[in-house]
Protein backbone atom coordinates (compact mmCIF):
# COMPACT_ATOMS: atom_id res chain seq x y z
CA UNK A 1 0.00 0.00 0.00
CA UNK A 2 2.82 2.51 0.82
CA UNK A 3 5.00 1.68 -2.22
CA UNK A 4 1.74 3.01 -4.48
CA UNK A 5 1.96 6.01 -3.00
CA UNK A 6 3.84 9.08 -4.54
CA UNK A 7 7.00 9.61 -2.26
CA UNK A 8 6.30 13.29 -2.08
CA UNK A 9 2.73 12.81 -0.80
CA UNK A 10 3.99 10.59 1.88
CA UNK A 11 6.67 12.50 2.51
CA UNK A 12 4.57 15.77 2.94
CA UNK A 13 1.98 13.83 4.95
CA UNK A 14 4.45 12.50 7.87
CA UNK A 15 5.72 16.62 7.83
CA UNK A 16 2.35 17.57 8.39
CA UNK A 17 1.57 14.70 11.13
CA UNK A 18 5.00 16.06 12.92
CA UNK A 19 3.92 19.71 12.50
CA UNK A 20 0.41 18.74 14.27
CA UNK A 21 2.59 16.62 16.61
CA UNK A 22 5.15 19.14 17.59
CA UNK A 23 2.45 22.23 18.11
CA UNK A 24 0.71 19.80 20.18
CA UNK A 25 3.65 18.82 22.49
CA UNK A 26 4.44 22.08 22.75
CA UNK A 27 1.42 23.46 24.41
CA UNK A 28 0.65 20.10 26.30
CA UNK A 29 4.64 20.59 27.56
CA UNK A 30 4.14 23.71 28.52
CA UNK A 31 0.81 23.22 30.40
CA UNK A 32 1.25 20.29 32.44
CA UNK A 33 4.79 19.27 31.65
CA UNK A 34 6.76 21.87 33.87
CA UNK A 35 6.42 20.68 37.22
CA UNK A 36 6.73 16.74 36.22
CA UNK A 37 10.32 17.95 34.41
CA UNK A 38 11.52 20.11 37.71
CA UNK A 39 10.70 17.38 39.54
CA UNK A 40 12.78 14.75 37.34
CA UNK A 41 14.87 16.34 34.92
CA UNK A 42 17.42 13.94 34.24
CA UNK A 43 15.00 11.48 34.07
CA UNK A 44 12.65 13.00 31.30
CA UNK A 45 16.46 14.30 29.38
CA UNK A 46 17.52 10.70 29.70
CA UNK A 47 14.14 10.22 27.95
CA UNK A 48 14.32 12.46 25.23
CA UNK A 49 17.62 11.52 24.42
CA UNK A 50 16.46 7.47 24.45
CA UNK A 51 13.35 8.79 21.88
CA UNK A 52 16.02 10.01 19.67
CA UNK A 53 18.96 7.58 19.92
CA UNK A 54 16.15 5.12 18.54
CA UNK A 55 14.65 7.27 15.73
CA UNK A 56 18.52 7.68 15.21
CA UNK A 57 19.00 3.82 14.70
CA UNK A 58 16.07 3.25 13.21
CA UNK A 59 16.36 6.12 10.55
CA UNK A 60 20.61 4.35 9.95
CA UNK A 61 18.81 0.65 9.64
CA UNK A 62 16.44 1.41 6.65
CA UNK A 63 19.04 3.81 4.98
CA UNK A 64 21.30 0.73 5.30
CA UNK A 65 18.91 -1.66 3.80
CA UNK A 66 17.73 0.94 1.00
CA UNK A 67 20.41 2.06 -0.25
CA UNK A 68 21.94 -2.23 -0.50
CA UNK A 69 18.84 -2.80 -2.40
CA UNK A 70 19.81 0.21 -4.65
CA UNK A 71 23.29 -1.18 -4.83
CA UNK A 72 22.45 -4.48 -5.74
CA UNK A 73 20.07 -3.02 -8.61
CA UNK A 74 22.78 -0.88 -10.20
CA UNK A 75 25.41 -3.95 -9.83
CA UNK A 76 23.07 -5.88 -11.65
CA UNK A 77 22.96 -3.64 -14.91
CA UNK A 78 26.46 -3.35 -15.53
CA UNK A 79 26.29 -7.37 -14.76
CA UNK A 80 23.31 -7.42 -17.48
CA UNK A 81 26.00 -5.03 -20.07
CA UNK A 82 28.75 -7.69 -19.36
CA UNK A 83 27.22 -11.06 -20.21
CA UNK A 84 25.65 -9.14 -23.49
CA UNK A 85 29.05 -8.61 -23.98
CA UNK A 86 30.07 -11.80 -23.44
CA UNK A 87 27.57 -13.33 -26.02
CA UNK A 88 28.36 -10.88 -28.31
CA UNK A 89 32.06 -11.94 -28.38
CA UNK A 90 30.74 -15.78 -28.51
CA UNK A 91 28.52 -15.05 -31.79
CA UNK A 92 31.62 -14.97 -33.55
CA UNK A 93 31.66 -18.89 -33.35
CA UNK A 94 28.84 -18.95 -35.55
CA UNK A 95 29.19 -19.10 -39.49
CA UNK A 96 28.62 -15.67 -41.59
CA UNK A 97 24.89 -15.73 -42.27
CA UNK A 98 23.57 -17.19 -38.13
CA UNK A 99 25.97 -14.64 -36.75
CA UNK A 100 24.41 -12.00 -38.34
CA UNK A 101 21.46 -13.34 -37.33
CA UNK A 102 22.28 -13.81 -33.61
CA UNK A 103 23.73 -10.09 -33.83
CA UNK A 104 20.85 -8.11 -35.08
CA UNK A 105 18.62 -10.42 -32.24
CA UNK A 106 21.09 -9.37 -29.60
CA UNK A 107 20.95 -5.79 -30.93
CA UNK A 108 17.25 -5.68 -30.30
CA UNK A 109 17.20 -7.58 -27.05
CA UNK A 110 19.85 -4.82 -25.99
CA UNK A 111 17.45 -2.03 -26.76
CA UNK A 112 14.51 -3.91 -24.94
CA UNK A 113 16.54 -4.13 -21.60
CA UNK A 114 17.01 -0.56 -22.26
CA UNK A 115 13.97 0.03 -22.33
CA UNK A 116 12.99 -1.96 -19.35
CA UNK A 117 15.19 0.60 -17.48
CA UNK A 118 13.13 3.95 -18.58
CA UNK A 119 9.61 3.20 -18.57
CA UNK A 120 9.41 5.03 -15.33
CA UNK A 121 6.27 3.73 -13.47
CA UNK A 122 4.16 2.39 -16.33
CA UNK A 123 3.78 -1.09 -15.50
CA UNK A 124 2.24 -2.37 -18.89
CA UNK A 125 5.07 -0.68 -20.63
CA UNK A 126 7.88 -2.57 -18.32
CA UNK A 127 5.78 -5.94 -18.50
CA UNK A 128 5.88 -5.36 -22.34
CA UNK A 129 9.51 -4.58 -22.27
CA UNK A 130 10.23 -7.99 -20.27
CA UNK A 131 7.92 -9.74 -22.68
CA UNK A 132 9.79 -9.02 -25.42
CA UNK A 133 12.77 -9.53 -24.10
CA UNK A 134 12.52 -13.09 -23.34
CA UNK A 135 10.77 -13.46 -26.93
CA UNK A 136 14.05 -11.79 -28.31
CA UNK A 137 16.38 -14.26 -25.99
CA UNK A 138 14.26 -17.21 -26.81
CA UNK A 139 15.24 -16.87 -30.92
CA UNK A 140 18.39 -16.07 -29.83
CA UNK A 141 18.69 -19.15 -28.22
CA UNK A 142 17.68 -21.27 -30.85
CA UNK A 143 20.43 -19.59 -33.27
CA UNK A 144 23.12 -20.57 -30.63
CA UNK A 145 21.85 -23.63 -29.67
CA UNK A 146 21.78 -25.28 -33.35
CA UNK A 147 25.18 -26.95 -33.93
CA UNK A 148 25.04 -26.86 -37.40
CA UNK A 149 25.12 -22.76 -36.78
CA UNK A 150 29.05 -22.98 -35.89
CA UNK A 151 31.35 -22.05 -38.18
CA UNK A 152 34.34 -24.44 -36.74
CA UNK A 153 34.74 -28.11 -37.98
CA UNK A 154 36.57 -29.52 -36.34
CA UNK A 155 33.99 -31.72 -33.39
CA UNK A 156 35.82 -30.88 -30.28
CA UNK A 157 36.40 -27.18 -31.42
CA UNK A 158 32.83 -26.80 -32.41
CA UNK A 159 31.59 -28.80 -29.11
CA UNK A 160 33.85 -26.54 -27.27
CA UNK A 161 32.52 -23.11 -28.67
CA UNK A 162 29.16 -24.57 -28.45
CA UNK A 163 29.34 -24.81 -24.59
CA UNK A 164 30.94 -21.66 -24.16
CA UNK A 165 28.53 -20.03 -26.15
CA UNK A 166 25.61 -21.14 -24.97
CA UNK A 167 26.91 -21.12 -21.07
CA UNK A 168 27.22 -17.39 -21.84
CA UNK A 169 23.83 -17.44 -22.99
CA UNK A 170 22.60 -19.33 -19.77
CA UNK A 171 24.31 -16.66 -17.69
CA UNK A 172 22.95 -13.70 -19.44
CA UNK A 173 19.52 -15.23 -18.81
CA UNK A 174 19.83 -16.03 -15.34
CA UNK A 175 21.51 -12.27 -15.34
CA UNK A 176 17.95 -10.95 -16.50
CA UNK A 177 15.74 -12.56 -14.15
CA UNK A 178 17.48 -11.47 -11.42
CA UNK A 179 17.87 -7.88 -12.49
CA UNK A 180 13.71 -8.38 -13.05
CA UNK A 181 13.20 -9.91 -9.22
CA UNK A 182 15.27 -7.22 -7.33
CA UNK A 183 13.08 -4.76 -9.12
CA UNK A 184 10.47 -6.06 -5.98
CA UNK A 185 13.18 -6.63 -3.08
CA UNK A 186 12.27 -3.48 -1.21
CA UNK A 187 12.13 -2.89 2.38
CA UNK A 188 9.03 -4.43 3.97
CA UNK A 189 6.58 -1.63 4.57
CA UNK A 190 6.16 -2.52 7.94
CA UNK A 191 9.60 -0.99 8.80
CA UNK A 192 8.84 1.75 6.48
CA UNK A 193 5.68 2.35 9.03
CA UNK A 194 7.39 1.87 11.86
CA UNK A 195 10.25 4.60 10.92
CA UNK A 196 7.32 7.20 10.47
CA UNK A 197 5.78 6.07 13.91
CA UNK A 198 9.13 6.56 15.28
CA UNK A 199 9.81 9.72 13.35
CA UNK A 200 6.76 11.30 14.28
CA UNK A 201 6.89 9.98 18.26
CA UNK A 202 10.16 11.59 18.53
CA UNK A 203 9.02 14.67 17.21
CA UNK A 204 6.54 14.57 19.84
CA UNK A 205 8.92 13.96 23.16
CA UNK A 206 11.50 17.03 21.33
CA UNK A 207 8.84 19.13 21.41
CA UNK A 208 7.23 18.28 24.72
CA UNK A 209 10.39 18.77 26.48
CA UNK A 210 10.85 21.53 24.85
CA UNK A 211 7.71 23.08 26.40
CA UNK A 212 8.22 21.82 29.43
CA UNK A 213 11.61 23.26 29.85
CA UNK A 214 9.93 27.19 29.19
CA UNK A 215 11.80 27.37 26.07
CA UNK A 216 9.86 26.39 23.36
CA UNK A 217 11.64 27.27 20.33
CA UNK A 218 10.29 26.10 17.28
CA UNK A 219 13.33 26.86 14.99
CA UNK A 220 15.45 24.30 15.66
CA UNK A 221 12.68 21.75 16.25
CA UNK A 222 11.31 22.19 12.78
CA UNK A 223 15.11 22.49 11.39
CA UNK A 224 15.77 18.84 12.72
CA UNK A 225 12.03 17.70 11.66
CA UNK A 226 12.64 18.81 8.20
CA UNK A 227 15.89 16.91 8.16
CA UNK A 228 14.32 13.79 9.45
CA UNK A 229 12.09 14.25 6.40
CA UNK A 230 14.93 14.42 3.81
CA UNK A 231 16.44 11.71 5.23
CA UNK A 232 13.16 9.72 5.23
CA UNK A 233 12.49 10.97 1.35
CA UNK A 234 16.43 9.46 0.69
CA UNK A 235 15.11 6.03 2.23
CA UNK A 236 12.34 5.56 0.07
CA UNK A 237 13.44 6.99 -2.98
CA UNK A 238 16.75 4.49 -2.86
CA UNK A 239 13.96 1.60 -2.26
CA UNK A 240 11.59 2.79 -5.50
CA UNK A 241 13.67 2.57 -8.43
CA UNK A 242 12.24 4.73 -11.14
CA UNK A 243 9.72 6.59 -9.31
CA UNK A 244 11.76 9.09 -7.81
CA UNK A 245 14.62 11.42 -8.09
CA UNK A 246 17.50 8.68 -8.14
CA UNK A 247 17.74 7.07 -11.82
CA UNK A 248 19.71 4.33 -13.15
CA UNK A 249 22.14 5.10 -15.92
CA UNK A 250 21.97 3.13 -18.71
CA UNK A 251 25.13 3.52 -19.98
CA UNK A 252 26.65 0.53 -19.19
CA UNK A 253 23.95 -1.04 -21.81
CA UNK A 254 23.94 1.49 -24.43
CA UNK A 255 28.02 0.99 -24.41
CA UNK A 256 28.30 -2.57 -25.51
CA UNK A 257 27.51 -1.41 -29.03
CA UNK A 258 28.13 1.63 -29.43
CA UNK A 259 32.04 1.22 -27.38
Amino acid sequence: MLYDIPTPILVIALLLGMVAVVEGGLRIGQRYGRDPWSKAREIHTALTAAALALMGLMLAFTFNLSAGRYDIRKNLVVSEATAIQSVRTGLDFLAPEPRARGLNLLHYYNGKRIAYMKVGRNAARETEAIQQSRALFGELWRVTAASGNYAATEPQLRAAQYAELTGAMLDLNRVAREREEARYRTVPQAVIAMLFALAVGAGGVLSYMSGATGHPDRLPTYAFLALVCLVIYLIIDFDRPRRGLLQFDAAPLERVFTG
